[in-house]
């Protein structure tokens, strides 16, 4: 089954290899680095569940920015939302021992219907996701139940599927499908990298047009348009009144958008 049709008919999927092994390990070196940092510095969110490091793409562009656009992802994306689409955040998360106690969604609207997704999560595996060190766990069919599990009464995250898939892997998550962090079991390190995509015209949870010139400038058309400059609202009315607008149409300069 195809990763499409697998998405509509359980509300996730699993594609392999798009990561080399090589990559993965450079990734992992620099997340370790990154929480060693925060750690001292007094910034890292973390609880027992899961650890987490809000935008590496901004945080270390030269490892992580090219990693936003990965060419299979940006495939599968534009396939489920059919429409031009944003990222609405690109954090890393590494597993911690109480995962699995919050079954949610990342959708803010329980959609039922596949063609209509808003949101999808595609997750890059950079070390092996297994049982023991908290792989992610989806419920699957889900995705067309137009519920919030918050509103259910009656759950348990152990009845979900736990996803086992090797390093390099993506995990697609439709916004509107059940799942959670599994518990990391064997302390064995587990990092994974959320990227989170949203249409164009849903508020993103960061706005990336305030990245600065230095990253700009680094950026290509696809990524700028993934960082919202194409649909930054108009603020003047006499220049143009449409939100949405052509790559091609982006200023050169940062300092003229």
């Amino acid at each position: 089954m195809d990763i499409l049709k697998h998405l509509e008919k359980y509300g996730y999927a699993v594609q392999e290899n798009v990561i080399s092994s090589k990559e993965c390990s450079k990734m992992s070196k620099a997340l370790d680095s990154l929480k060693i940092k925060k750690e001292k510095n007094g910034s890292l969110s973390s609880t027992s569940s899961q650890t987490v490091i809000k935008n590496v793409h901004l945080e270390q562009p030269e490892v992580f920015l090219k990693k936003i656009s990965l060419p299979k992802v940006m495939d599968t994306v534009s396939k489920v939302l059919q429409d031009e689409f944003i990222l609405s955040n690109f954090n890393a998360s590494l597993s911690g021992k109480t995962g699995g106690s919050r079954v949610h969604i990342d959708s803010r609207v329980p959609i039922s219907d596949f063609k209509s997704t808003l949101q999808i999560v595609a997750t890059l595996c950079i070390d092996d996701f297994t049982i023991k060190n908290g792989s992610t766990i989806v419920w699957p069919y889900t995705h067309t139940s137009g519920k919030d599990p918050k509103h259910v009464k009656t759950k348990s995250p152990y009845r979900g599927l736990q996803v086992n898939v090797p390093k390099g892997s993506i995990i697609y998550v439709l916004g509107q499908t059940w799942h959670d962090v599994g518990p990391n079991l064997n302390d064995q390190k587990r990092w994974g990298i959320i990227a989170y995509y949203s249409r164009w015209w849903i508020k993103p949870t960061f706005d990336f047009t305030k990245c600065g010139k230095k990253i700009f400038n680094k950026l290509n058309k696809k990524q700028k348009q993934l960082m919202g400059f194409t649909s930054i609202p108009p603020t003047n009315k006499e220049n143009r009144t449409k939100t949405l607008i052509p790559v091609n149409k982006i200023p050169k300069n940062y300092d003229a958008i």
